[in-house]
């Protein structure tokens, strides 16, 4: 008899799958995952079996990826942190059936035989996020599609970047309006990533996203994060990184008690126009206000000298965001730029 893991990751149980719901926090204002691929990318979108636009939907989850550099452009999701599970069981990654096998990474690029490896398989919506609701472990099971990963150092994967999900888990279950948001993370790819040295003709991204939609006071909002591995990525002497910094100006925020206390956000929350710049993505949508407020000077470059093996593991991560923004002090405890 099929087990619920087996259903769940069947080709017949895919291809019946949405996928990421738009309106899935207010009806008459969808986030749509369409509009955030620009048209010269789109060409870049596999064949997908079942779905003519090349989106791999799963439950509550949709991936645009990238056939040549075989990582996902963005995966979006949805979470509901009213109806949040805490039982969700973990499985192996695998190859998404709807996809060509030789688009996708593999446990062979990742040699898990090993006691120790180079990279873990980072989730980018993770399943953690996506226990919830009476599908929790549906869709719990259906992040381990390799589709919905990018190669991460050990210590980005289960330090500061695990963090930044917990605390996005933690929002929508606590301080929201209704519990509902929309997230939409990804690896920063571009041309100049650096090749990975034990296999160079795939180029390790350097930089990781989130986004976040929420409503407050019946309006939706959004506010984007940026994170590094590549520290170490140095460290390890796995890249030879090649990278220019970028910053943008924005107009002064009001604050609100939803996503107020993430600890680093001094460090790594940045305004959406420096995301989609970077990014070559859309992060704009009709009737959702950017939460925007001013940089600091060379804000990335900071965001990137994060990233050593002691920063990445948490252990004192307090003083690795104020070394990084003030060398000699620490950082005062405000609250998260986000919308009055």
């Amino acid at each position: 008899m099929p087990t619920l893991l087996s259903n769940a990751m069947s080709i017949q149980t895919l291809l019946k799958c949405k996928g990421y719901d738009a309106s899935f926090i207010l009806p008459n204002t969808p986030v749509d995952i369409r509009k955030v691929l620009p048209a010269k990318y789109m060409k870049l979108l596999p064949q997908v079996k079942g779905n003519p636009e090349g989106i791999l939907n799963y439950t509550n989850l949709s991936v645009l990826y990238n056939k040549e550099r075989k990582l996902p452009f963005v995966s979006a999701y949805n979470i509901d942190g009213s109806s949040k599970s805490t039982t969700v069981k973990r499985t192996s990654f695998r190859k998404d059936e709807r996809l060509d096998d030789d688009l996708q990474l593999d446990n062979h690029f990742y040699d898990l035989k090993k006691d120790i490896t180079e990279f873990e398989i980072g989730h980018m919506s993770a399943n953690n996020e996506m226990a919830w609701g009476k599908q929790a472990q549906v869709q719990s099971y259906q992040t381990f599609h390799f589709p919905n990963s990018v190669p991460q150092a050990e210590r980005l994967n289960t330090g500061i970047w695990k963090g930044l999900e917990s605390y996005i888990i933690k929002e929508s279950a606590g301080q929201t309006n209704n519990n509902r948001i929309c997230v939409f993370t990804g690896p920063i790819l571009k041309k100049n990533d650096p090749p990975y040295v034990l296999s160079p003709d795939f180029r390790i991204p350097l930089l990781f996203f989130k986004v976040i939609v929420f409503e407050y006071k019946n309006k939706l909002y959004s506010t984007a994060f940026i994170m590094s591995h590549e520290q170490k990525l140095i460290e390890d002497k796995l890249i030879v990184p090649k990278m220019k910094p970028l910053s943008r100006g924005a107009v002064s925020p009001e604050a609100v008690l939803a996503f107020n206390d993430y600890p680093y956000k001094k460090v790594f929350q940045v305004n959406i126009p420096t995301l989609e710049t970077l990014s070559g993505l859309h992060f704009t949508w009709k009737g959702v206000n950017q939460i925007s407020f001013p940089q600091e000077k060379n804000q990335i470059e900071k965001i990137k000298s994060i990233g050593s093996s002691d920063d990445l593991r948490g252990r004192g991560m307090a003083d690795a965001a104020s070394r990084t923004l003030t060398p000699r002090k620490s950082i005062p405890a405000t609250t998260l730029i986000m919308p009055g």
